[in-house]
Protein backbone atom coordinates (compact mmCIF):
# COMPACT_ATOMS: atom_id res chain seq x y z
CA UNK A 1 0.00 0.00 0.00
CA UNK A 2 2.91 2.23 1.07
CA UNK A 3 4.21 1.85 -2.65
CA UNK A 4 0.85 2.88 -4.17
CA UNK A 5 0.90 5.80 -1.74
CA UNK A 6 -1.52 5.28 0.21
CA UNK A 7 -1.49 7.10 3.72
CA UNK A 8 -2.87 4.31 6.40
CA UNK A 9 -3.69 5.60 9.90
CA UNK A 10 -4.80 4.29 13.40
CA UNK A 11 -7.87 5.04 15.11
CA UNK A 12 -11.47 4.03 15.85
CA UNK A 13 -15.06 4.56 14.78
CA UNK A 14 -15.92 3.58 18.36
CA UNK A 15 -17.05 7.28 19.18
CA UNK A 16 -15.28 8.69 21.88
CA UNK A 17 -11.47 9.28 22.94
CA UNK A 18 -11.55 6.91 25.95
CA UNK A 19 -10.31 3.58 26.42
CA UNK A 20 -12.13 1.75 23.39
CA UNK A 21 -10.26 4.23 21.41
CA UNK A 22 -7.00 4.04 22.74
CA UNK A 23 -7.02 0.13 22.55
CA UNK A 24 -8.24 -0.22 19.21
CA UNK A 25 -5.15 1.77 18.20
CA UNK A 26 -2.87 -0.33 19.39
CA UNK A 27 -4.08 -3.34 18.40
CA UNK A 28 -3.73 -1.98 14.88
CA UNK A 29 0.49 -1.20 15.98
CA UNK A 30 1.04 -4.07 17.42
CA UNK A 31 -0.93 -5.65 13.99
CA UNK A 32 1.26 -3.61 12.07
CA UNK A 33 4.75 -4.21 13.69
CA UNK A 34 4.53 -7.81 14.68
CA UNK A 35 2.83 -9.12 12.07
CA UNK A 36 2.86 -7.19 8.97
CA UNK A 37 6.65 -6.19 9.98
CA UNK A 38 5.81 -2.43 9.39
CA UNK A 39 8.79 -0.52 11.16
CA UNK A 40 7.75 0.74 14.29
CA UNK A 41 8.68 4.81 13.52
CA UNK A 42 6.20 4.47 10.01
CA UNK A 43 3.88 3.13 12.79
CA UNK A 44 4.44 5.55 15.43
CA UNK A 45 4.45 8.53 11.72
CA UNK A 46 0.82 7.22 11.22
CA UNK A 47 -0.55 7.53 14.32
CA UNK A 48 0.53 11.10 14.57
CA UNK A 49 2.05 13.02 11.59
CA UNK A 50 -0.12 11.35 9.03
CA UNK A 51 -3.26 11.00 11.21
CA UNK A 52 -3.10 14.96 11.00
CA UNK A 53 -2.76 14.99 7.64
CA UNK A 54 -5.26 13.16 7.02
CA UNK A 55 -7.65 15.29 9.06
CA UNK A 56 -6.60 18.24 7.75
CA UNK A 57 -4.83 19.87 11.07
CA UNK A 58 -1.44 19.25 10.06
CA UNK A 59 -0.46 22.90 10.46
CA UNK A 60 -1.55 22.12 13.93
CA UNK A 61 -0.52 18.98 15.49
CA UNK A 62 0.99 15.47 14.78
CA UNK A 63 4.53 16.74 15.33
CA UNK A 64 6.83 18.55 18.16
CA UNK A 65 7.59 21.44 15.47
CA UNK A 66 7.61 25.22 17.03
CA UNK A 67 4.32 26.85 16.65
CA UNK A 68 2.16 23.73 16.45
CA UNK A 69 -0.25 22.21 19.50
CA UNK A 70 1.52 19.24 20.91
CA UNK A 71 0.45 16.28 23.85
CA UNK A 72 3.70 14.65 24.73
CA UNK A 73 4.35 11.41 26.33
CA UNK A 74 7.43 9.85 27.90
CA UNK A 75 7.80 6.31 27.93
CA UNK A 76 9.85 3.97 29.70
CA UNK A 77 11.57 2.42 27.04
CA UNK A 78 12.62 2.55 23.23
CA UNK A 79 9.22 2.27 21.04
CA UNK A 80 11.20 1.64 18.35
CA UNK A 81 12.66 -1.78 19.78
CA UNK A 82 9.21 -2.64 21.76
CA UNK A 83 6.33 -0.37 20.28
CA UNK A 84 4.21 -1.67 23.14
CA UNK A 85 5.33 0.44 25.70
CA UNK A 86 3.40 3.42 24.37
CA UNK A 87 0.65 1.67 25.95
CA UNK A 88 2.07 2.50 29.49
CA UNK A 89 3.19 6.04 28.90
CA UNK A 90 5.27 7.78 32.54
CA UNK A 91 4.32 11.10 31.86
CA UNK A 92 1.36 12.61 29.74
CA UNK A 93 1.32 16.08 28.91
CA UNK A 94 -2.11 17.46 27.48
CA UNK A 95 -2.81 21.00 26.93
CA UNK A 96 0.14 22.28 28.19
CA UNK A 97 -0.10 20.09 32.13
CA UNK A 98 1.22 16.95 33.34
CA UNK A 99 -1.39 14.40 34.52
CA UNK A 100 0.63 11.35 35.06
Amino acid sequence: MQEAGVIVNFGSDEGSFGEVARHAAWMDADLWVHELGVPPMTVIKRMTLDAARTMGVDQQVGSVTEGRYADIIAVGGDPLRDIAVLREPKVVVKHGRRYR
